[in-house]
């Protein structure tokens, strides 16, 4: 009986001895039971108690703490986060909770088996660079990237996984070569204990801790006696403190997005996704721009069918300028694809597609009619705006000069262009395959330099929104070279608008050694406005996973280089670097609040005003408000005039509107118009006329009153030298333009705009 009593023990002991492990739930054959059921927390660690942790994820009134232990010799190594819930929770829901607040953390999941849901492998960004993702089988062309922290996969793959930034990021995963093992401890137990559950099996309990302690090679490892608070996750809570990189991003993988490089030299990933819940903009964001307190984000498709990860935001995306919380997005534009916008005055924008310009409305956040004469041209390129017109480059016809108040098409300049800039004297700049084109920004008449030896090649077979920038603190232009239509040069070119000189060696683009070169992509090149740097964009030669390889490089204004960013591995194709506008306009002490005229007074606007984060000759002037317009007229001619013509004897308030890139600032300028001098039957309005306008030969000028003499000035203010006789002023050798008639009669004087043919 004995014997047999003692056979029993025996076989009891050996099966219990040989018994499975369960791990996360599934019966596992291959691992033996050694001390795991043992292995509980039996010392005092550094966290105690619930106010150690810092970092506390998710509402309610019930607290649970999740610990993360690698074992991987980096430190800090178990790490503690506090989670905070209402009415029921599991394991599951905490760990996936702080995967999407905490973009550090990261985890690779198997959803949906018998079991629950399997945890493969658990990181964390220990650098802070936001390297999240992860190669498998070492498939470096197509690495995966987590959504809210996770990474699926839907078999027992774990061990096939190595984190893409290793060397800095805490990685483990694993299931035969290693394995994460599931620890817990309720309010009332005294130790931690080994879960043979998964996390979607464990209800928590207020008071509760969860721990997750990966063995490698199998082997257990005892749970550290050093538990580190993870300090809280924060994202900025605003984009004004460095530059914005906008991405076209992995066409048929994933729509576009926006990156944010501070002054610190931290680069801040899909921002627009992190502050919109996963949204993201359309198919190929190829450009974005600033105006007033609005980002407009612009794509060529509405949506990438490829993307599985983040929503699609449309093909024009509005968002707050500073915080990156969206505003508005629109699927269609007016017509075709997405490539420009350009704000045209606080309640105005230019949409620039693939079929011509297309009218939107910033007031009421509306896409509206096509602006006419626009269309048929092929693909609107880049616009910009001066303070009196609004150019835009075309594919097929020209650069369309448009009147933004009536958005009339004022004039055609022919020639196949790529890109068109304004200068910081305020000229116009157009570039062609091997030659500047200066433009006179009010009469258009166009002075051609060429470039001694290099080439500028734009692509519209690939749209982007050119390489030809400019520096608001030197006159100068800057561009890339270029070798031939699919090949980039290796030299950014300087143009000295002053003396118009080339200097086509101005600084060399880094990384031409080796077989894979570094090539600029998208826009590739900007100047800070504030700085006056240049920012430089850079991907790897050599196509596949190479363009996966990024770099941002600032030079400073002579040419040196100065600092080297290099991005995360991925295919951003970077399309544009856009700098905040955080400078409002400023008007200098020289404008006066109140002024006496007799007769017609002009005061100049351009030297008035100022804007350190933009160009100050584009702000664009008008007059607001005229308090009694029966005392004085008020004008404001191409010249960025303010022209004052009296009208009887009075006192009358004029309020000037300065907007610099939908920014404003007023201010009033109390007018004391007096014409006393003249007698009763004087005092009023000039009743004149000239004809035909536009005029080739002569302008007639009809007149009640007795014209002694009439003055031709160009829209600089300089005098054109003309003929006046019998109510004529010959006009015939003029060149083409919008010029300013002078009238001077027997009882006033009178100012009128023609267009001469």
């Amino acid at each position: 009986m004995k014997k047999i009593y003692l056979l029993t023990l025996l076989l009891f002991f050996a099966f219990f001895t040989n018994a499975q492990v369960t791990v996360q739930g599934v019966p596992r054959n291959d691992i033996k039971q050694n001390s795991v059921h043992k292995n509980g927390l039996k010392t005092t660690t550094t966290v105690t108690s619930f106010s150690d942790i810092q970092y506390w994820v998710g509402t309610g009134s019930k607290k649970a703490a999740f610990v993360v232990q690698w074992n991987d010799g980096k430190n800090p190594d178990a790490l503690v986060w506090g989670f905070k819930w209402d009415g029921n929770a599991t394991g599951e829901d905490m760990l996936k909770a702080i995967a999407k607040a905490d973009h550090r953390f990261y985890s690779l999941v198997y959803q949906g088996t018998t079991f629950g849901t399997a945890i493969g492998g658990l990181g964390f960004d220990l650098n802070g660079q936001g390297t999240n993702g992860l190669y498998k089988n070492n498939n470096v062309t197509y690495p995966l990237y987590p959504l809210n922290g996770i990474i699926n996969t839907t078999a027992y793959d774990f061990d096939d996984y190595t984190a893409i930034d290793a060397a800095n990021d805490h990685w483990k995963s694993g299931w035969t070569t290693g394995y994460w093992s599931y620890w817990v401890k309720n309010p009332t137990d005294t130790d931690f204990g080994y879960s043979s559950l998964g996390a979607s099996s464990r209800t928590l309990e207020n008071g509760a801790w969860d721990l997750w302690n990966f063995y490698p090679g199998m082997v257990d490892q005892p749970i550290s006696t050093t538990l580190t608070p993870v300090s809280a996750y924060a994202s900025p809570a605003t984009f004004t403190d460095g530059y914005f990189m906008v991405n076209e991003d992995w066409y048929g993988h994933t729509n576009g997005s926006v990156n944010f490089v501070n002054n610190n030299g931290q680069i801040n990933y899909r921002i627009y996704s992190d502050k919109n819940n996963n949204e993201a903009f359309g198919a190929t964001t190829q450009y974005g721009t600033i105006y007033g307190d609005k980002f407009y984000f612009i794509s060529k498709q509405a949506a990438d069918g490829g993307d599985t990860q983040y929503t699609p935001g449309g093909r024009l995306v509005v968002a707050n300028a500073t915080t990156m919380q969206k505003i508005a997005g629109f699927n269609t534009i007016g017509g075709g694809d997405g490539r420009f916008f350009l704000g045209v005055n606080e309640h105005k924008g230019y949409i620039g597609t693939t079929t011509g310009i297309f009218l939107f409305d910033i007031d009421n956040l509306q896409v509206g009619t096509l602006v006419p004469e626009t269309n048929g041209k092929g693909q609107i390129g880049n616009m910009i705006r001066t303070s009196q017109y609004v150019f835009a480059v075309t594919q097929n016809g020209g650069i369309l000069v448009i009147n933004p108040n009536t958005n009339a098409v004022v004039q055609t300049i022919a020639g196949a262009f790529y890109s068109i800039v304004q200068a910081k004297d305020g000229s116009v700049w157009a570039i062609q395959q091997q030659k500047l084109v200066n433009i006179h920004p009010t009469t258009f008449v166009t002075t051609d330099y060429a470039i001694p030896t290099t080439k500028y090649i734009g692509d519209w077979g690939a749209w982007y929104a050119g390489r030809l920038t400019y520096s608001t603190k030197q006159n100068a232009l800057y561009w890339i070279n270029s070798i031939n239509a699919f090949s980039s040069g290796s030299q950014i070119v300087k143009f000295d608008v002053t003396t118009k000189t080339f200097n086509e060696s101005f600084a060399a683009i880094p990384g031409q050694t080796g077989t894979y070169k570094q090539i600029p992509y998208g826009a590739a090149l900007r100047v800070n406005p504030v700085t006056d740097e240049l920012i430089l964009n850079t991907t790897e030669s050599g196509y596949g996973a190479h363009y996966q390889k990024n770099w941002v490089h600032t030079f400073s204004s002579t040419g040196a280089l100065t600092n080297t960013k290099i991005l995360n591995d991925y295919y951003w194709f970077p399309a544009v670097t856009v700098f905040p506008d955080t400078i409002a306009p400023v008007v200098q002490s020289t404008f006066p609040s109140q002024t006496t005229v007799n007769s017609t007074t002009t005061i100049d606007l351009k030297t008035v005003v100022s804007d350190a984060d933009n160009l100050s000759l584009a702000i664009v002037k008008t007059v607001k408000s005229n308090s009694n317009s029966g005392v004085v007229n008020a004008v404001i001619n191409t010249n960025d005039e303010l022209v004052l013509t009296p009208q009887s004897t009075g006192t009358s308030t004029v309020v000037i509107s300065f907007n610099s890139n939908g920014k404003l600032v007023e201010k009033s300028l109390v007018v004391n118009a007096n014409l006393s001098t003249l007698g009763t039957a004087d005092v009023r309005k000039l009743e004149l006329g000239i004809y035909p306008n536009p005029a080739t030969d002569v302008l007639n000028i009809k007149t009640q009153d007795k014209v002694l003499n009439t003055v031709v000035y160009d829209a600089s203010g300089k005098i054109i030298p003309t003929q006046f006789s019998n109510g004529q002023t010959n006009v015939s050798t003029l060149t083409k333009g919008i010029y300013i008639l002078k009238v001077v009669t027997d009882k006033a004087v009178y100012q009128q705009k023609f267009i001469k043919n």
